[in-house]
């Protein structure tokens, strides 16, 4: 029997998520499974350091990020983050002895520079893998270190030529999620079992666990809606978010839902989310056949999940504000408009990621230890 650590960050509330998701299939395997926060296991300045970092550049400096993203695809200054883990990998061989792991998992790619480097420094012969809950690879990604890279993007070709990663290390598999509502049952059977209006409209915003972006504005546009329907906030842990909410006089039915275990509940009982392009989400949105429109995604890797979607016919991207009113007025009128997106969602979608990735894991380590 396997000791796996799940190594994830609590920067966003996707890496987490795709954490427990994980775990609970490794747990059905039989493995003992453990995730640690990384960051906040290393020293909570760190992690504090780490979020504050992030949340700063994508709310006053956006664009810098994004500059430093696709800088990083011709440059290789993201090799920074590998440095910087050599300050602690005393620390994070202590967690590894301490649970006594022998498969190292991350869901985060800062964690995963970091795993690469005590790799290295500690001549570790335990295999890494690494959860990517983009949906776009990327290369800094990539690290010799690596066992195995477990995706959401079907271009693996194209990336093991481009990057020179073995193709036997790379796997299509979606990101993985928690289950998700019966697919079979309608939205109004939801809406209801939520104490929700069942036969309005509905429209779900969405930050991601943080409760980013700028729902007011958004509210405002689809006061011009001709119909009156129903919104559901998701604002995360964002109290302030949900004041500003509350103080918006709306024709609309505005329910506002603080952070929720029941995120997929409301998904299903949605006709179209609204959102930022956090991957985890858009999994789950593609996994619950849900219509996506997308509005201000982080510059960078949510661009990419953006134009990802939009490839395959599963999304819809807002460009200003007042697209926002037409493209809902189209989505949730227009019928034939609706099915399409739906249709493609239903072929894009996996929602079994986190039971296939549990599964190859098993099948890796199988085939390793036949070989000694």
């Amino acid at each position: 029997m396997s000791q796996i650590t799940i190594f994830s960050a609590s920067i966003g509330n996707g890496h987490n998520e795709a954490s427990k998701a994980l775990k609970e299939q490794l747990e059905l395997q039989g493995e003992t499974v453990h995730i640690v926060d990384t960051f906040q296991s290393i020293h909570p300045l760190l992690h504090k350091t780490f979020l504050e970092f992030y949340l700063k550049m994508i709310e006053k400096t956006p664009r810098l990020w994004g500059r430093l993203y696709r800088y990083s695809e011709e440059y290789s200054w993201f090799l920074i983050m590998d440095q910087l883990g050599t300050f602690f990998c005393e620390k994070l061989n202590a967690i590894v002895n301490k649970q006594r792991t022998n498969i190292m998992i991350s869901t985060h790619p800062f964690v995963t520079a970091f795993l690469a480097r005590l790799k290295k420094r500690k001549n570790l012969d335990i295999p890494l893998y690494t959860v990517i809950t983009d949906l776009y690879l990327h290369p800094a990604y990539v690290r010799p270190e690596i066992d195995g890279y477990f995706t959401a993007s079907p271009h693996l070709d194209q990336f093991s030529t481009d990057y020179n990663v073995p193709i036997n290390q790379l796997f299509y598999t979606g990101i993985p999620i928690k289950a998700i509502p019966d697919i079979q049952v309608p939205r109004w059977k939801i809406r209801n079992d939520l104490k929700l209006q069942p036969d309005e409209k509905t429209v779900l915003i969405t930050g991601g666990g943080l409760g980013l972006g700028k729902y007011v504005d958004i509210l405002e546009s689809i006061e011009q809606l001709d119909c009156c329907i129903q919104v559901l906030c998701m604002t995360g842990t964002n109290i302030d978010l949900e004041n500003q909410i509350r103080a918006f006089p709306s024709k609309h039915r505005v329910h506002i839902i603080p952070y929720t275990e029941c995120f997929t509940d409301y998904l299903r009982a949605s006709d179209v989310i609204l959102s930022k392009a956090g991957g985890l989400t858009m999994a789950e949105a593609l996994a619950c056949e849900t219509p996506i429109l997308i509005y201000q995604p982080v510059p960078g890797h949510e661009e990419d999940n953006a134009d990802f979607l939009m490839d395959f016919g599963t999304a819809v991207k807002a460009e200003a504000i007042d697209d926002v009113r037409h493209l809902l007025q189209k989505i949730l009128f227009n019928d034939e408009y609706y099915s399409e997106l739906v249709h493609n969602a239903r072929k894009l979608k996996k929602p079994d990621a986190a039971k296939h990735i549990a599964y190859l894991i098993k099948k890796l380590e199988s085939t390793k230890e036949q070989v000694l």
